[in-house]
């Protein structure tokens, strides 16, 4: 069946009948348009078999009415010759108005939760600020008795269609807005509206022109509701999912177009008043009603202040708990397991901490993978929970470590630390795979004395990773921190010495990860990661050498190579026809180093490179290192063309008041974030709303962690601006990204023409 038949046959049906002369067969032609309606709906909902079938039953029954409801007052015309006020035909009119509405209502909504106040409360402010323009200037309140029957038919039928442009309202916060079938509804609704103010109008003044538009509204109600019942996309109208909480049901009502409308609605009384003023009208006629309404619409306001005051304050813990918690494991994350540390506690005890760090991690998340390795990591913790119990707070503070912090004396210490080590002699089984996990744990001790220079939860942590690669050597794998370890650091100073002989020997090497605009799914950069290719270790990744170098001057020559050495790459491949941006992280000393400026000039000199070509990403921690020598840096960066990214956004200590401060021009939501939600609402709460800020904002958003086709289909629907991720393509060597763009670029193809 062609869905698009029923609309023009209906048009034409109706230009017919406003032609014709009234009465007779105009008027049957009418009551034909209204039956036809009622079937259109019927088919519909046999045809299409729409989820809310109750919702849809309810609109027909409504139609129906309506019908039915034309069809008694043709009856009492052709017998009569007049037609009563209030006749038999308006309380059918009437019940058809309350089954309209419940069916619309049950298409956006399933029951009563706590979320649907904030709707009402928003339908309510626009009822208010309608129903008094309607009052002033659409009913003649001189000529309206409501102490008759006739009065108040005259005032309920513009009050209905208040009512059902307070619903429209309601509506805006729902994801059916999307459907063409919603909208059609939509428009059916403000053409009704339209047809019951210029019935009242005419009934009041007696105009034919009036009633004309009146006929003409309805008319346009019963082909547009028929439409919206035919068209395929009814069937996926469904309401919100029962497991949404009241939280996202409450966000979804300060959308902006909600919010806009809120606003005008706000402004009505003040404007009733002056056009009143202007008019001369007596105050004593309309003040109350002025003065009512705004005193309703004042309440209703605050309502809202205190919802969203609310919804932010859910925010706020939410994306605090987040900051706290490791989302893979659900236990403490290294700023959580801080937060406690730091905490004052009465006890004589020492804070003790344990840090446990699984041996060849490494070498299970090359063989298996990051899906295994993540289980793995799952089940570590969950035995670890099971071994240490309530006697201290447990956390994971690396990819591959887990820390104990709690308050006990030496033996009890090292008693909980081979629990911890027994937790795991027994074999891990994951999947259709058992490995068995081996593990180190250092063990370090508070000083009782704060002023001795390494106090503190930063250098207790630092204290138990030297007593951890001590522990790696001996058996058990347990040691305990002493000040021995700070002075042999041969090793380190012996990878210290390597990495300076790696730069000139040309041992360091760039990799590339492309990234991809989701609206044209084409290749439009690459984040460039370090990387040591060292002749006996091994190829190592910069968490293994970066810190050691930032502690010393080394991390600034390193910059340079990776500056002109990306820049450089990004000129070959444009010459041979690929044009893509390249993006460079910084670290917290490269950030504040005053040669920064002078160092990237010469990059772009030297590379013959626009500072257009050229992102820099600096994590929220590095900013916030230094706020004023950081800011000036960055304000210095923009100035050659630069473009600045946040990176890993979430993770560290998010201030909206504070990003505004920053010139920067793109967001890089964290992969922890990304990669799951489609199983987790409170990630997908928290990158939508990082997509809707950073829209706010004007600036842009990348999304890391892409790992599967799904979550690259939903950022695209999200409006998200670019993503990246494994799915999209591992690192590999720069002579190798041509090929793996065009080979991307033909994976994408069939996405890219996805609405």
């Amino acid at each position: 069946m062609r869905w698009w038949w029923y609309p023009a046959l209906g048009a034409s049906a109706c230009v017919g009948c406003v032609v014709l002369p009234s009465g007779g067969v105009s008027a049957r032609l009418y009551l034909a348009i209204a039956v036809s309606s009622v079937i259109a709906t019927i088919v519909g909902i046999r045809v299409n078999r729409p989820t809310s079938v109750r919702a849809w039953s309810s609109i027909a029954v409504g139609i129906g009415l309506w019908a039915l409801g034309d069809a008694t007052y043709l009856w009492i015309s052709e017998t009569s010759g007049t037609v009563p006020l209030p006749s038999a035909a308006d309380p059918v009119y009437l019940l058809g108005y309350a089954f309209l509405a419940a069916g619309l209502f049950c298409l956006v909504h399933t029951g009563w939760k706590r979320g649907e106040l904030s709707h009402v409360a928003n339908s309510s402010i626009v009822m208010i600020a309608f129903g008094l323009l309607m009052w002033v200037f659409v009913v003649d309140y001189d000529a309206v008795d409501v102490s008759t029957a006739a009065g108040i038919v005259g005032v309920v039928y513009p009050a209905m269609s208040v009512f059902l442009l307070g619903l429209l309202v309601h509506f805006i916060g729902g994801i059916q807005w999307r459907s063409a079938s919603f909208r059609l509804l939509t428009a059916a609704i403000l053409a009704t509206m339209l047809g019951d103010i210029a019935s009242s109008v005419g009934s009041v003044a007696g105009s034919r022109n009036a009633s004309a538009w009146a006929g003409a509204g309805y008319l346009a109600f019963y082909v547009l509701a028929g439409t919206a019942a035919l068209h395929p996309s009814m069937r996926s109208l469904v309401p919100y999912a029962r497991t949404a909480g009241s939280s996202t049901r409450l966000a979804a009502s300060f959308n902006a177009p909600a919010v806009a409308v809120l606003t005008l609605a706000a402004f009505v009384p003040p404007v009733a008043m002056a056009l009143l003023l202007y008019r001369g009208t007596p105050i004593v006629e309309w003040g109350w009603g002025i003065v009512l309404c705004a005193s309703l619409l004042v309440c209703l306001v605050f309502v809202r202040v205190v919802d969203l005051l609310r919804l932010l304050h859910q925010q706020t813990q939410s994306l605090r708990s987040v900051a706290e918690t490791d989302t893979l494991t659900g236990l403490l994350n290294r700023r959580g397991l801080q937060v406690w540390m730091d905490t004052p506690r009465h006890t004589t005890k020492r804070l003790a901490l344990l840090l446990l760090d699984i041996d060849r991690f490494q070498e299970i998340n090359d063989t298996f993978g990051p899906e295994i390795s993540d289980e793995v990591l799952c089940v570590v913790a969950d035995r670890l929970v099971g071994a240490v119990g309530s006697r201290g707070a447990i956390g994971r503070v690396g990819a591959d470590e887990f820390a104990l912090a709690l308050r006990a004396d030496e033996r009890e210490a090292m008693a909980i630390a081979e629990s911890m080590i027994r937790s795991l002699t027994e074999s891990v089984a994951v999947r259709h795979t058992t490995l068995l996990v081996e593990a180190s744990v250092g063990v370090a001790f508070a000083h009782d004395d704060p002023s001795s220079g390494d106090a503190g939860s930063d250098g207790l942590i630092q204290r138990a990773r030297l007593a951890v690669h001590s522990a790696k050597t001996v058996q058990p794998r347990i040691a305990r921190y002493d000040p021995s370890m700070d002075r042999d650091n041969s090793t380190q100073l012996l990878l210290l010495s390597d990495l300076t002989a790696a730069l000139d020997a040309g041992h360091l090497e760039l990799y590339y990860q492309p990234q991809v605009d989701l609206q044209t799914m084409v290749t439009t950069g690459v984040e460039a990661l370090l990387r040591w290719n060292d002749p006996d270790r091994g190829v190592m990744e910069p968490h293994r050498f970066l810190p050691m170098a930032e502690r010393t001057g080394l991390i600034r020559p390193l910059a340079e190579f990776v500056l002109t050495e990306a820049l450089s790459q990004r000129q070959q491949w444009s010459r041979s026809g690929l044009d893509v941006t390249v993006s460079i992280n910084l670290s917290t000393r490269n950030l504040l180093d005053a040669e920064l400026i002078d160092q990237v000039r010469r990059a772009l000199s030297v590379t013959d490179s626009r500072g257009e070509n050229l992102t820099i990403e600096i994590t929220e921690t590095v900013a916030m290192a230094d706020p004023p020598v950081a800011i000036e840096a960055m304000h210095g960066l923009r100035e050659l063309g630069v473009t600045l990214a946040i990176d890993d956004y979430g993770t560290g200590y998010s201030s909206l008041a504070y990003l505004q401060r920053l010139p920067v021009q793109q967001l890089k939501i964290d992969k922890t974030f990304v990669r799951d939600i489609d199983s987790t609402l409170a990630h997908r709460v928290i990158v939508q709303s990082t997509i809707d800020l950073a829209r706010t904002l004007g600036l842009s958003v990348t999304a890391e962690g892409v790992e599967n086709r799904e979550t690259l289909l939903e950022l695209r629907s999200m409006q998200c601006t670019t993503a990246q991720g494994y799915h999209l393509g591992h690192p590999v060597p720069g002579n190798e990204i041509p090929a793996r763009v065009a080979a991307l670029h033909g994976e994408l193809k069939e996405l890219a023409t996805r609405p």
